[in-house]
């Protein structure tokens, strides 16, 4: 749902051979199916020699779906957005657990996403929140731990509030490729609700800009789902002036993402983002943002 050079399409098909395993079929509406696109971008990358990205779990998940991820090869604009956002969010998600060891980290979205297996220290408590269809498929791939918890359910309900207060906190939630599809209302309520329930939680979410809402139907990998986005705003700080308590931490866009983690991007897709870069309009650039804020007092 953002969008950066040509990702090959992911090879889904086992190797023929006896002892093959049979694919996994899916049900998964076209709009819950959004969730197969990041997935397939980082095992994409996790197949490359050089890879913005390292997930094993996303690879064995494509290789074990019975789903046609070809059809994503035209969109390596949104494939390389997807993952610079993830490496985004998994450092913020690294850097909350070095000062807070035995913090706990709330993935909204969950998907298919494998943050625990990248960025768990042994000692943070984890929970995974999905709606129904999403966390269906994704309990045949991820199980429960003592530490792990998978909580099916909207992020606008508050079920999913209670037993993650339970822990005692800190807490940092990351709210990734969601808040987009909600309206300005819910987002509000949802903040509020945060900094109410859960004070001082760090919350790390993706947003686009109101030029960026009007122009989704230009983005190349939207036409292969049903989905809409409602909610943008142009300048996440603004919503500092939605209560008190509500700090902005830090906000990048995808091009910063990139410059910031230039240690670990492959230097040839440095030079060819460089150059993407330059043809896309500043405006374009700036349509698609992430943002760390702290919901209420510290």
């Amino acid at each position: 749902m953002m969008d950066q050079p040509h990702a090959p399409p992911i090879p889904v098909t086992a190797l023929p051979g006896a002892n093959a395993p049979a694919k996994r079929k899916i049900a998964l509406s076209r709009v819950q199916e959004t969730l197969l696109m990041p997935l397939c971008a980082r095992a994409t990358q996790t197949r490359r020699r050089l890879g913005i990205l390292n997930d094993p779990k996303a690879v064995e998940i494509v290789e074990a779906l019975d789903y046609d991820f070809s059809k994503f090869k035209n969109s390596p604009q949104t494939q390389v957005g997807c993952v610079l956002r993830t490496l985004q969010f998994d450092v913020w998600v690294k850097d909350f657990l070095a000062r807070h060891p035995s913090a706990t980290v709330v993935e909204v979205g969950a998907g298919l996403n494998s943050r625990f297996e990248r960025t768990d220290n042994g000692q943070a408590r984890y929970f995974e929140l999905d709606l129904p269809e999403a966390m269906a498929v994704r309990k045949q791939f991820y199980q429960e731990t003592e530490r792990r918890t998978q909580i099916t359910g909207s992020v606008l309900d508050d079920a999913w509030i209670a037993p993650v207060k339970a822990t005692g906190g800190p807490y940092v939630i990351i709210i990734e490729g969601v808040l987009m599809y909600l309206s300005e209302v819910d987002v509000r309520g949802l903040f509020a609700k945060i900094a109410r329930e859960l004070p001082g939680a760090f919350v790390g979410f993706d947003s686009l800009s109101l030029r960026g809402i009007s122009t989704q139907h230009r983005l190349a990998a939207m036409r292969h789902f049903d989905a809409t986005f409602h909610w943008g705003i142009d300048e996440a700080r603004q919503i500092e002036s939605w209560g008190e308590g509500l700090v902005c931490l830090d906000s990048v866009n995808l091009r910063q993402v990139a410059i910031r983690n230039r240690h670990v991007i492959p230097v040839l897709l440095q030079l060819v983002a460089a150059a993407a870069m330059t043809t896309i309009r500043r405006s374009a650039v700036n349509d698609y943002w992430m943002s760390l804020f702290r919901l209420g007092p510290a």
